[in-house]
């Protein structure tokens, strides 16, 4: 895997939007979230459009990926938010440019088709972690910790934390080790039967779902089960849930997710785990997309087994 260098204080950092658009409030606030770690905002045209539900027409969304990739003063390429619209330009991505200016790429949510592209076609470690326009001078110290490691160090992130109060719970034991891949389970679907369909084979899945109803969320696992993608990989990682689930079914018309992930996920026998705290939800984990790693289903661990900069 190529690794991107790691950040350091006063380089210049491409801020764009890749999916939906975001407002000037918040775009300040992802510029104010770059400078708090001593970095250089640079604001990319996507950053500061609207064109419906996307931040801009396909071609400047895409086009602020590639230049940004392709500038030589440009370090590091910061999502500023998700939405929907990052696999509509999926095909319109530079790979060979970007393999030969690998540089740092954080986001997570739409952004997932961007990490399994990046990863799999330029063999690039990118970042699924939080994007700057939460306000990085808010967050807890666990994030934030987890987020600075990840950007301005070239060293492994090791163990990731525990959180109080929010036990992993385990759905199969076992232990797995290999390259961590996956995001958000919507994005994940999307991708199968395409040529950016997410390759399990040997890897650890992670898999997260923000504000979906069960049945969804149980008809995206199937779809990756009936893929191969559960047969394929050592472990997988179920992170969070936020704010997902039917308060207005009778449960008796209903399945419950630890229900999906009993009928759907456990026949596999993989190394699995649920409630790993990164997705959409706060304190959040940074992962390392594209890192060795290694799963202890045994005790509910998860260790980064390698730096993910240089």
């Amino acid at each position: 895997m190529l690794k991107p260098k790691c950040l350091k204080a006063g380089d210049r950092i491409a801020l764009i939007a890749p999916s939906s658009p975001v407002t000037e409030e918040k775009l300040k606030l992802c510029a104010n979230s770059v400078k708090f770690l001593g970095l250089k905002p640079v604001i990319y045209p996507s950053a500061t459009m609207s064109h419906g539900y996307l931040s801009g027409p396909d071609v400047i969304r895409a086009k602020d990926i590639n230049d940004a990739f392709q500038n030589p003063d440009i370090e590091g390429i910061f999502c500023v938010r998700g939405g929907y619209g990052m696999t509509r330009i999926l095909n319109k991505i530079d790979y060979k440019s970007i393999a030969k200016n690998p540089k740092l790429l954080i986001g997570y949510s739409d952004i997932t088709g961007l990490h399994v592209a990046l990863n799999q076609k330029c063999k690039l470690i990118t970042l699924h972690s939080p994007m700057p326009s939460r306000g990085w001078d808010s967050l807890d110290s666990v994030t934030l910790g987890c987020l600075r490691e990840s950007l301005l160090s070239s060293k492994p992130l090791g163990a990731a934390p525990e959180m109080k109060g929010e036990p992993i719970e385990i759905i199969h034991p076992g232990v797995a080790e290999g390259q961590i891949i996956g995001g958000n389970l919507s994005l994940l679907a999307a991708t199968l039967g395409t040529p950016y369909e997410i390759n399990t084979k040997n890897k650890i899945l992670f898999i997260e779902e923000v504000e979906e109803r069960n049945y969804k969320i149980d008809r995206g696992l199937t779809s990756l089960a009936l893929a191969g993608k559960f047969r394929d990989c050592a472990g997988i990682i179920l992170g969070t849930w936020a704010d997902c689930g039917d308060p207005d079914v009778e449960p008796e018309h209903n399945l419950t997710l630890s229900q999906v992930f009993e009928e759907v996920i456990k026949p596999f026998q993989k190394p699995t785990i649920n409630n790993f705290r990164a997705g959409h939800i706060y304190p959040q984990i940074t992962i390392p997309m594209g890192v060795r790693t290694l799963l202890d289903a045994d005790h509910g661990s998860v260790t980064f087994l390698e730096s993910a900069t240089r």
